[in-house]
């Protein structure tokens, strides 16, 4: 609790305390003077240890930029502000809500986390749907991304797969974070450091094709919590899947592109039947195909092992007339052999050339190569025909596309009968890259609907209470989930599994199967009740579950949703077409269950809340009726009447009804008031005779077992009353207790069709209990009374005999006085020692016995004489006790310092006398060859000052601290201190009677301190 809810309503501050946002209170500079519960957990402290903290200052790093903004205007224009923003704090979204009063904001947090993933979800597939190359995906998932997740920029850095990059909003601060997660394949999150990131990478297929890395506001205390990190994950998987989608489409153009290309030379080739055309067709088009300077084939004619130059294109044959054959070397190998493509950027630098004698290299006069294609020829039965070698002068005017040009016209130059194969093998991989198209597009889509689902059941879990309702999302959850699925919800109904809710798909014969209830011992269901976890059944036999008519299920789950510590329902989930549960299923049900036991869970709460508020306001109602009754009880108020008030009260609070109270008397119960009218004459008749004690259990089971009983339906016949009592419905019997012990029992009847509820019996208990108290606490205050009368009368009486005794007393001690002076003046010389010795006691004794007469005077005149408590200046009757103990510190060489004394309500003459006590105690009890130094000091207190009387004596134990106090007691022989034991009693009177308080401390061989507190002027005055 804080301050702030120690003023406001208990239930008010109940409610703040219990509410489902965070709410806290900051004043004008920003300190925070209220935090709820849920504040002080989201902050990770006590709401008491936020008190006081400044919102700016020491949490600058949880709330976002727009808090400034909102913040003013609330102030400026003392209206209400509300603003969404991502939230530092949760690793989500928040709706803020700011309530200025003056200066002071009265700030609200909802999370609306789950709203914005979802509506991020939404946004971020209909961005990705409209999205249709790679550029126009990673913009839209690098928009959404950064906007759903709050952050204050974003960047997509290339990967494995050559993507382009993107960036947005803030810079992205250089990090290793990138390279962490394209080598580890998973995201990597940060949050030390002065900004927050997170790398996640975009995978498809296993490839890395880029790292989308967010970056947060600086400061910012990001914790990436497992839903957020989740949840950022879920984003860019999407974006990946969208990522493999375009470029499957991408490629899928491409292909279709390269098709084309053949596609309109393949014809030509394809209808030539002279094989120079043919090869110089083939040529020509690869020369065409390629963007080649010049090209060749070189041509194996069958049995031959050599391959001479068989066609040109972009130069002349005399180029090559004076160059012999190729060889088979390690650069032409690969080619003529049949094996590999080779493909180089710059050929004069790959290894393999330049490695044959005599050149060493392109000969003299050879057309210029740097970029260089080489592709085989080989016939569909795999025998080597030759190969396609392609030049140009400059480096790196060969890619990918030309080189599947040049393969794809190699293959058709093969044999012309290959052509309509290939194109067939061709179309079979275009059909294939679009199935594979379709399926990834038709598993987003069930994704999509997945979650969307998903998404429907967590928001229903947390706003809905209804069993069946929240049921049906769960199993609308399963069936978009799971192909082939069927589920259902049971509740527990005696001995029985019945199912109140199922999937529409199930077959008629298994509804009356799993309607007309599963046993409790059925295997599956047993397991799951005992155990409090989900059972997964691999391979289900319906006869051994004992579940007819389940046979077509290969698989089935079981969730039990627990409440409290029973098993109220069971959620069963059924697999047609799979055999066992995978990872991801059993994740899925475990997830559904979870949620749904938590709601119902929330409901049941929330049914017990209500309960319990309803009984609490029934007993505020009783207890607020039962308050009129004894607002203006007196002491001498009548019990019959208090008993009457309370069976009014209880009829006032209940429907239409009576009240009779009994008492027992002998052997009957003998009615001694009634409230209402009975509505039959017969009944008033028998109960105004009075019924048998022990033969009416109505009122005898109470008056026994001190219990209420309650009875939903009376039964007459017990009472002995039969057919008297059939318009009365339901009967309540209340034992009345006084002291502990029963003295009657109340019976309250209500007519009509009733019973009692949990509210009703709530309401007869409390004003029952209130008023077994009431009598009570009317007895014991007529017995305090008359104790207190008593004690006040007793002390009395000792007071006036205490001060009449001690003023009697002063005259024959007088007398004692003046004839031993008398006795001492005349005939001293006539006494000897021993006798002089007696006088001596007898002088001694009597001058004892006067100081003695003179305190009790003094302390029974503190009682029978009190003046009244004015403003006194301390210092003034300090210095009377002074003044009057002047000879005895004169003499013992004693020294009083005090500082500045207040002024205090009191008697200046006893305070006097408070000040001499406690200076001549110091005195008197100081130590040998030390002079008496006394310290004299107050400081304030509340509002009273507390003094110190401090000395340099003898001291004392502590534990004789109380003792000192007490009349007539002392701590030393009188033979070596003299003193009554009657001054520190004489100082505790004194300072009690100005209600202050007294105490002491004392440690042998160094001395005592004194401590009492009187009221300061100010006190006494408000007082």
């Amino acid at each position: 609790m804080t301050p702030v809810s120690d003023a406001l309503p208990a239930v008010l501050a109940r409610w703040l305390e219990l509410a489902d946002d965070a709410l806290f209170v900051v004043d004008g500079s920003g300190r925070i003077v209220y935090a709820n519960a849920l504040t002080g957990r989201l902050a990770g402290q006590a709401p008491a240890a936020l008190v006081g903290q400044v919102l700016e200052r020491d949490f600058a790093g949880h709330f976002s930029s727009r808090w400034a903004e909102f913040r003013d205007r609330a102030r400026q224009t003392g209206e209400p502000t509300e603003y969404e923003a991502p939230s530092p704090l949760l690793g989500g979204w928040v709706r803020v809500r700011v309530v200025p009063d003056g200066d002071t904001l009265a700030v609200q947090l909802r999370d609306v986390t789950a709203l914005h993933r979802a509506e991020a979800l939404q946004d971020l597939s209909a961005a990705l749907a409209g999205a249709h190359t790679p550029a126009d995906v990673l913009g839209a998932l690098l928009r959404e991304v950064v906007a759903a997740a709050g952050a204050a920029g974003g960047q997509i850095v290339d990967g494995e797969g050559g993507l382009p990059q993107a960036t947005t909003g803030d810079p992205v601060p250089e990090s290793d974070l990138p390279t962490e997660a394209r080598r580890t394949r998973h995201p990597v999150f940060r949050s030390a450091g002065p900004v927050p990131l997170a790398a996640l990478p975009l995978c498809v297929d296993g490839e890395v094709l880029g790292v989308l890395t967010l970056a947060f506001g600086a400061g910012e205390q990001r914790g990436f919590a497992p839903p957020e990190r989740a949840f950022l994950e879920v984003l860019v998987q999407q974006g990946a899947q969208a990522l493999g989608r375009v470029r499957a489409q991408e490629r899928l153009a491409w292909q279709a592109d390269v098709l084309d290309t053949l596609g309109r030379v393949g014809p030509s080739i394809a209808a030539e039947l002279d094989l120079g055309r043919l090869m110089q067709a083939v040529t020509d088009a690869g020369v065409a195909l390629s963007g080649a300077e010049h090209g060749a084939l070189f041509y194996r004619p069958p049995g031959s092992e050599a391959y001479p130059l068989y066609s040109l294109s972009g130069a002349t044959r005399e180029s090559f007339a004076a160059f012999p054959p190729p060889r088979l070397t390690a650069l032409l190998g690969p080619t003529l052999g049949g094996q590999a493509v080779v493909r180089s950027d710059d050929i004069t630098l790959d290894p393999r050339f330049g490695q044959n004698a005599p050149h060493r290299g392109l000969p003299p006069g050879h057309l210029p190569v740097r970029s260089y294609l080489a592709v085989p020829v080989v016939s569909r039965s795999g025998a080597v025909l030759g190969g396609l070698l392609f030049g140009h002068a400059e480096p790196g005017r060969f890619d990918e596309r030309a080189e599947q040009l040049v393969v794809g016209l190699a293959a058709q130059a093969a044999v012309a009968l290959d052509n309509a194969q290939l194109y067939q093998e061709v179309q079979e991989e275009r059909a294939r890259l679009e199935g594979r198209v379709a399926e990834r597009t038709r598993e987003l889509a069930e994704q999509a609907t997945a979650l969307g689902a998903f998404v429907r059941f967590t928001e229903a879990v947390g706003t809905r209470t209804d069993v069946s309702s929240l049921a049906r999302e769960a199993l609308g959850v399963f069936r978009s989930f799971f192909a082939e699925c069927s589920a259902a919800y049971y509740e527990r109904e005696d001995e029985l599994w019945r199912a109140r809710v199922w999937t529409d798909d199930i077959a008629p014969e298994v509804v009356a199967s799993i309607t007309g209830g599963i046993p409790l011992e059925a295997p599956a269901f047993a397991e799951a009740e005992r155990t409090r976890e989900p059972v997964f059944v691999d391979g289900w036999n319906a006869g051994e579950q004992q579940v007819a008519e389940t046979e077509e299920y290969g698989t089935v789950a079981l969730y039990p949703l627990t409440v409290g510590t029973e098993v109220p329902g069971m959620l069963a989930v059924g697999l047609k077409t799979e055999g066992q549960w995978s990872e991801r299923g059993r994740a899925i049900v475990s997830s559904a269950g979870r949620s749904l036991a938590l709601s119902l869970e929330r409901a049941d709460s929330a049914r017990q809340l209500a309960a319990q508020r309803d009984a609490l306001e029934a007993r505020t109602r009783a207890l607020e009726a039962f308050a009129d009754l004894s607002r203006d009880l007196t002491l001498e108020a009548d019990a019959g009447l208090l008993i009457r008030r309370a069976q009014e009260i209880m009829l006032s609070l209940l429907p239409d009804g009576y009240s009779v109270y009994w008492e027992p008397e002998e052997e009957s119960w003998v009615k001694r008031s009634q409230v209402g009218d009975l509505r039959s004459e017969a009944l008033q008749r028998e109960l105004d005779a009075g019924l048998p004690l022990r033969e009416t259990p109505t009122m005898w089971v109470p008056y026994q077992t001190g219990e209420p009983l309650y009875q939903d339906t009376y039964d007459g016949d017990r009472d002995g009353l039969g057919e008297q009592v059939e318009h009365i419905a339901a009967v309540a019997s209340l034992p009345v207790r006084v002291g502990g012990v029963v003295q009657g029992v109340i019976v309250v009847g209500l007519f009509g069709d009733r019973r009692w509820t949990g509210t009703d019996r709530a309401l007869l208990d409390t004003v029952a209990r209130s008023l077994s108290l009431t009598l009570e606490g009317a007895d014991k205050a007529r017995a305090l009374q008359r104790r207190t009368a008593d004690l006040e009368r007793s002390n009395a009486e000792l007071e006036r005999f205490a001060y009449v005794a001690s003023h009697d007393l002063q005259e024959p001690l007088r007398t004692i006085a003046s004839f031993t002076e008398l006795i001492v003046k005349r005939h001293a010389e006539s006494l000897g020692p021993q006798g002089r010795r007696y006088l001596d006691f007898v002088v001694k004794g009597a001058e004892r016995m006067k100081a003695l007469i003179d305190d009790l005077l003094v302390f029974s005149r503190l009682n029978a004489v009190q003046e009244p408590l004015v403003p006194v200046p301390s210092a003034e009757p300090l210095a009377e006790a002074l003044e009057r103990l002047h000879g005895t510190m004169e003499a013992s060489g004693a020294r009083v310092v005090t500082g500045e004394l207040p002024t205090v309500l009191g008697a200046s003459s006893e305070l006097a006398q408070l000040f001499q006590n406690l200076i001549g105690n110091a005195v008197k009890f100081r130590r040998e060859g030390a002079a008496p130094v006394v310290e004299i000091g107050a400081v304030p207190e509340g509002g009273f000052w507390h003094f110190t009387v401090r000395d340099n004596g003898i001291g004392f134990e502590p534990e004789y601290a109380e003792r000192v106090f007490q009349m007539f007691q002392r701590l030393h022989l009188r033979e070596r201190y003299e003193g009554t034991g009657m001054g520190l009693a004489i100082v505790r009177k004194i300072v009690e009677r100005c209600g202050g308080r007294v105490w002491a401390e004392g440690q042998p061989g160094v001395g005592s301190t004194f401590h009492f507190t009187l009221q300061g002027v100010e006190a006494g005055e408000q007082g």
